[in-house]
């Protein structure tokens, strides 16, 4: 039988979802799909392949919950990182999924990354350091989405065991005001934007 590519990468989507990146092989989605795995390998040369074309298909849906680019150029970055942070964590470990993806493969995200250069571009960054502010930026929201989609559920048990009392002691309080996960990104999110603001040009302040 044919195989689409789409249709393979919405059955290795859940997979994963069911299962964890981990247990996530070509071969095990060749036996999903009904194929053998050479006929797989064909459109997926390595599991990295595959993860590009994963990561392409779940970032997609922060693409249209992108702002205008007029928004002014930190409010756009605000709720641009909002959206992809919410996206990445839509799908069990889809943060490692995108992390290393070939943005040639998944081009959703090097989307994203693009209107982000563009973004602070616009805001007065020469391109070439808007390009590299625009990779902070990106490596930020996954490096950070890798960390909250490996918090253990029983947190409270969590913060019983950390052997760092002032740690312990603010963590406590953060989860007895109701700090969620998507608090805590923002709050980071604001640290990042920033360095952002302090770094860009005098002359567009």
């Amino acid at each position: 039988m044919p195989i689409e590519i789409p249709a393979a990468v919405r059955t290795a989507l859940a997979l994963v979802d069911a299962d964890g990146l981990d247990k996530l092989t070509v071969r095990r989605l060749a036996a999903e799909l009904g194929v053998k795995a050479p006929a797989l390998y064909w459109h997926f040369s390595s599991k990295r392949a595959l993860l590009d074309h994963l990561a392409d298909a779940l970032v997609a849906p922060a693409l249209d919950d992108l702002p205008p680019l007029d928004t002014p150029w930190l409010s756009w970055l605000e709720q641009a990182g909002t959206a992809l942070h919410a996206a990445l964590l839509g799908h069990r470990d889809g943060a490692r999924v995108a992390l290393g993806a070939d943005l040639r493969t998944a081009r959703s995200l090097g989307e994203f990354a693009e209107r982000a250069v563009d973004v602070l571009h616009r805001a007065g960054f020469p391109l070439a350091d808007a390009t590299r502010c625009a990779g902070v930026y990106v490596h930020f929201v996954l490096g950070r989405a890798v960390e909250d989609q490996t918090w253990p559920d029983d947190l409270e048990a969590t913060i019983e065991s950390i052997p760092f009392p002032l740690m312990a002691r603010g963590m406590r309080e953060r989860q007895a005001a109701g700090s969620t996960v998507e608090d805590s990104f923002g709050y980071a999110l604001g640290i990042v934007l920033a360095g952002l603001e302090a770094k860009r040009p005098a002359k567009v302040q």
